[in-house]
């Protein structure tokens, strides 16, 4: 029998959920899950910052790099932007829907027919600032932690709705509560979303051949291509930057769509650029130059 794979997750439960399809898909090879619960290891914690880059993954990535597990577990959009030295994505798993969704005590409501003053309640830079844009006569109201305390804070009736990732609610058998699944011209997803990623050692090439079948080609062009248009335009998990990378393909070629969107919540100002070519890298590249040549690096420092 060979050695189980030791596998880190933060001790979340939505963590806790999306890796339990990850060692469904692995099985039957034995595998041992190590959750990780201490500063920084939570992306769910009320405490925790969202002020710089990878704040959620240090523990997790120190562990992997003293060799005490072999596989870390992400959610992209919260993972470090840079590689850690000495650890590399090895995996991406298909993606699930980028898109953010509306949440609400009566499932036929959306966002256009909620009543005016209604309270909506998120801590993200990025949804509040397009709701506020979208729908200026809205009560955006600051509301962070795992999804199931705001959805007790929703019927408990502190706010009157919710906008949370789809893939969220999806993971955590949820999917019957969205009411509405927002298009990302109202809501820009943040880059790297709904994008589960698994680190490991670089060097560790047995770990990386053990869970090979779990990587998605598409979306590791993706999610390389996002994470370069982050690095790019400093951006992390709450700056006030977005977009995403759509893979086309109409059968007799492939394109790339790069979206990225710089923006400041006040004053409002946005800086959209859309561009499609046939290498994702280029593409993102491009953007990042256009964001930069209409001053999106100012912008996002603004109010």
């Amino acid at each position: 029998m060979r050695t189980p794979l030791r596998i880190g997750a933060r001790a979340s439960r939505m963590s806790l959920a999306q890796s339990a399809s990850l060692l469904a898909a692995l099985a039957p090879d034995a595998m041992l899950l190590r959750p990780f619960s201490g500063e920084g290891g939570d992306r769910e914690d009320n405490r925790a910052t969202l002020e710089s880059d990878g704040v959620f993954s240090q523990e997790i990535e120190s562990a992997l790099l003293a060799g005490e597990i072999d596989v870390a577990v992400h959610c992209l959009k919260d993972a470090p932007t840079h590689d850690t030295p000495g650890l590399t994505m090895a995996a991406y798993v298909r993606r699930d829907d980028i898109r953010d969704c509306l949440v609400t005590r009566d499932p036929a409501d959306t966002l256009d027919t909620l009543l005016p003053g209604a309270t909506v309640g998120t801590a993200s830079i990025r949804r509040s600032t397009a709701v506020r844009t979208y729908r200026p006569d809205l009560e955006v109201t600051p509301l962070r932690g795992p999804v199931y305390s705001r959805l007790e804070a929703l019927f408990s009736r502190e706010v009157d709705a919710l906008i949370v990732a789809t893939c969220s609610m999806e993971r955590l058998g949820l999917r019957h509560r969205i009411g509405e699944r927002i298009s990302p011209e109202i809501i820009c997803p943040p880059l790297g979303a709904a994008i589960i990623a698994l680190q490991t050692r670089e060097d560790d090439m047995e770990t990386r051949r053990r869970i090979s079948k779990l990587h998605h080609l598409e979306t590791e062009v993706e999610a390389e291509a996002e994470r370069l248009v982050l690095r790019q335009m400093g951006g992390f998990c709450n700056a006030p930057l977005a977009g995403y990378v759509k893979t086309n393909d109409d059968g007799n070629e492939v394109t790339y769509t790069v979206r990225a969107r710089a923006f400041s919540a006040e004053p409002a100002i946005a800086i959209d650029v859309r561009l499609t070519g046939a290498d994702a890298t280029k593409t993102a590249l491009a953007v990042c130059q256009q964001l930069r040549s209409h001053g999106a690096l100012d912008i996002s420092t603004a109010g």
